[in-house]
């Protein structure tokens, strides 16, 4: 009975920590939003400019994952974790006093490359400290935290910057991080992980890795691609200020936290790609009216929360899925699993943006808006696609969550 309580206690400290640690990666991040698009402009970026300064935060992210995924398979989480908040707390210190594009731009890979070790150690944490029949939940609640994050921050950071000053904003996130890396401090246990070798290497041709890694990345750039174009859309066809854009992006964090439940109760009746198909399908349809009749701050954000809603369709089988992956052989290697889902991840954050500059400088706002969405109609093929050549396989446990249901091996 002991030996339970203390296997509780360690759960629940680690879905803590994976908590906090999502929700202030979501909070900062979504408090750049509204402002840093602002800032850039003010100091002579082009969309473009704007679109390479969201993008570098991915690339920092790719630089950074697969050595954490090496760091926490080969040492535990507990260093990973108190170096990302670190890293997250000087970024947001730097943002709040550099107005100079490269300062920001340094800013902005800081962040990115806090956050790659973050994702991957705190999702290994709570998929290491669960069993199977709790991983799904412990997962949806970590997801749910960060859905809370985005929510609150673009609105917060909004209003920050237009009523006080583009510094406040950091200035508040600067102190959030530092509080966070107290809690991680004592609730992350001094232990190590596995004697794993080899890193990212050790999943490579796992069964359904593809196709989650594809999930992951596509869920991501359809979030990404409107965060650098719709506020500059927004800012010069209906004058909207910081904290209008910031409302607008908070109607995406509702979408962001409702869709994941819908998710899980389609995921008892139907395939991981068909219910990421649909959420292709759903994003698609917005972005088309996004590109086309949807005019005014009003009816932006509900375009952008059908899209971000879509998005999360898409991204809710991948997280669980990924630990049954990392257990497929032993020792689990949790780390390098993780690592692969943040870097896919990560690489429709990089992609997404620098694409949505681009093409919002070649096609405008409604040109790259309708871009958007055929490469979300043709992905909507691929993944049902895909899905379907993979064979089915009988679950092992009669009794099987939503998220279980999802495993790699049954995909079609």
């Amino acid at each position: 009975m002991g030996i339970n309580r203390e296997t509780s206690s360690r759960s629940r400290a680690a879905l803590t920590v994976a908590s906090l640690g999502l929700a202030t990666d979501a909070l900062v991040y979504g408090m750049a939003v509204p402002v840093l698009p602002k800032i850039a402009t003010e100091h002579g970026s082009r969309p473009l400019g704007v679109g390479l300064m969201f993008a570098v935060y991915a690339a920092a992210l790719v630089a950074a994952t697969p050595a954490a995924g090496l760091w926490v398979d080969r040492q535990g989480n507990r260093r990973p974790l108190l170096a990302g908040v670190a890293g997250l707390a000087a970024a947001t210190a730097l943002f709040a006093f550099a107005r100079d594009p490269s300062l920001l731009i340094l800013a902005r890979a800081l962040q990115g490359a806090a956050a790659g070790i973050v994702w991957t150690a705190g999702l290994a944490l709570v998929a290491a400290t669960h069993g199977p029949t709790e991983r799904g939940k412990a997962m949806g609640i970590a997801l749910s935290t960060f859905a809370v994050g985005t929510l609150l921050g673009p609105p917060l950071g909004g209003l920050l910057a237009g009523w006080f000053d583009p510094r406040v904003p950091f200035l508040l996130a600067c102190a959030l991080a530092l509080a966070d890396g107290a809690v991680r401090w004592f609730l992350v246990p001094a232990d190590t992980g596995p004697a794993v070798r080899g890193g990212i290497r050790e999943v490579r041709g796992r069964p359904g890795l593809g196709l989650m890694a594809l999930l992951t990345a596509t869920g991501a750039a359809l979030i990404a691609f409107m965060e650098p174009i719709l506020p500059l859309h927004l800012f010069t066809t209906e004058n909207a200020g910081t904290g209008e854009i910031g409302l607008v992006f908070g109607a995406a964090g509702v979408a962001a936290a409702i869709a994941p439940s819908l998710a899980g109760y389609a995921l008892a009746r139907f395939s991981p790609g068909v219910v990421a198909g649909t959420g292709c399908v759903i994003a698609a349809v917005a972005l088309l009216l996004l590109g086309g009749p949807l005019d005014g701050v009003v009816a932006s954000a509900a375009g952008l929360a059908l899209v971000t809603g879509g998005a999360s369709l898409v991204l809710t089988p991948t997280v669980t899925v990924m630990s049954q992956i990392a257990e497929s052989r032993q020792p689990p290697v949790y780390g390098a699993v993780y690592a692969v889902y943040t870097l896919a991840y990560t690489g429709g954050l990089a992609v997404a943006p620098f694409g949505a500059g681009w093409a919002m400088q070649g096609f405008g706002f409604d040109g790259a808006a309708r871009t958007a969405a055929a490469v979300a109609a043709l992905l909507t093929v691929l993944v049902v696609a895909w899905g379907r050549r993979r064979p089915a396989r009988p679950p092992a446990d009669p009794v099987e969550t939503a998220a279980g249901k999802s495993s790699g091996a049954n995909l079609s």
